[in-house]
């Protein structure tokens, strides 16, 4: 079923991006850092989250999205299929920002019992660093939905990390974004609706001192 969406003020209206309508408002359900906003799908328990982090400041823009992935994975395994700078058209309210997209996979962990699913299934990411290095700030939205084991099964373009020869890829095995399951669909359109909406009205938010 396609998605609609909704333009959603973030940080009290300092930003503003598109969300998908039915999905719910993370801190009506739990507390979430004064630095976040996060969207969950109940039925399905794919999030979007919007984060301000200070900037990282290292030897290149590689080696800083290289930190910030191992702050969101921390120690858990993970694979990266597609990377690339983002062009400045594809975030038309900041045309002149470095900006950078990662797809990954990692192992499907069941919540409630904190045990690995089947083996096949996983949970697919986009995760999406902004650098504004004007206001010493890094925002990284990171998009998350998780594959049943019938989501798992019709996806064709990438797996779970460490389960590529079941699924038949090659070593040199290039992603595309071809051959998509449902799940998948959904989750380059949130991404993609999140990032060419995305509006910074309100440059106070950060704080450079």
């Amino acid at each position: 079923m396609a998605l609609s969406f909704t333009e959603m003020p973030l940080f009290g209206g300092a930003i503003t991006s598109n969300v998908p309508s039915s999905w719910m408002d993370m801190s009506d359900i739990r507390q979430v850092p004064d630095n976040q906003e996060c969207f969950i799908d109940i039925k399905g328990l794919a999030t979007l989250i919007f984060e301000i982090n200070e900037r990282v400041e290292k030897e290149n823009d590689e080696e800083a999205i290289k930190f910030h992935l191992s702050d969101i994975f921390e120690d858990s395994p993970y694979k990266v299929w597609n990377s690339r700078k983002l062009e400045s058209g594809e975030i038309p309210g900041l045309p002149n920002v470095p900006a950078y997209t990662m797809l990954m996979t990692t192992p499907f962990v069941e919540n409630r019992r904190s045990t690995p699913a089947h083996p096949s299934q996983f949970v697919a990411l986009v995760v999406v660093i902004i650098r504004l290095e004007d206001k010493k700030t890094d925002i990284v939205i990171t998009t998350n939905v998780p594959h049943t084991f019938e989501d798992a099964a019709a996806e064709n373009s990438l797996c779970p990390p460490g389960y590529e020869t079941e699924k038949g890829f090659a070593d040199d095995y290039v992603w595309k974004p071809e051959n998509l399951g449902p799940a998948m669909k959904n989750l380059l359109q949130i991404v993609e609706e999140g990032v060419k909406n995305f509006k910074i009205h309100d440059w106070n938010l950060f704080v450079t001192e």
